[in-house]
């Protein structure tokens, strides 16, 4: 009786303890605005949600300073958007301004090694489709507020903030489920006819 007792008393506060922590940004779930401030701006401004969206399709790119499939992720966005008018997609692209390095020092965070530049294009895959607006994640106050272990990470966000759909990593499909998804919640836009 009493080794059952303390194992239902270790699962309560196991449960107790996670409902603490930070949050998953999962499908279903409204992130932003945060219970804290977690974005700054290049002023140094500091706020708890996304910039207000202006009837866009709205995207959520959090993107990492390590992150070798992020230039992959910025194509398949920008292929993703080539069939709608520009400006149709605003991208919300959130930038980590530290990571982690291990040294003989032990774990230490450190600004970026190699700060990502917004990748620019000139070729047909990227037809100025995007309105990119960059944020920065305050790096202690993100991640008391939410667990993000996995990158990058896109977040196709409704009008009212929610979470409808989530990729983690780069997939060859990506584009393709972008496209498909931007097309279901754009009635209101209408492809632009090929070669223009």
């Amino acid at each position: 009786m009493r080794k059952g007792a303390c194992f239902a008393a270790l699962i309560a506060g196991l449960l107790l303890t996670a409902g603490c922590g930070p949050k998953a940004i999962t499908v279903g779930s409204r992130p932003f605005p945060a219970g804290r401030a977690v974005f700054s701006d290049a002023s140094g401004k500091t706020f708890d949600a996304l910039p207000a969206a202006d009837g866009t399709i709205r995207l959520v790119f959090l993107e990492f300073p390590w992150c070798p499939a992020c230039a992959d992720v910025w194509r398949a966005m920008r292929l993703a958007a080539a069939p709608f008018p520009p400006g149709a997609v605003r991208v919300y692209r959130v930038l980590f301004d530290r990571e982690t390095v291990l040294s003989p020092a032990g774990r230490q965070e450190v600004p970026p090694l190699h700060p990502a530049p917004l990748p620019e294009g000139n070729g047909p895959e990227d037809p100025g489709a995007l309105k990119v607006t960059t944020v920065n994640a305050l790096p202690g106050e993100f991640r008391k507020e939410f667990r993000v272990s996995q990158g990058p990470l896109v977040l196709l966000l409704d009008d009212k903030g929610t979470v409808e759909r989530r990729w983690i990593g780069f997939s060859a499909g990506m584009s393709r489920e972008l496209t498909s998804e931007i097309r279901k919640r754009s009635l209101v836009l209408s492809p632009r006819p090929p070669g223009t």
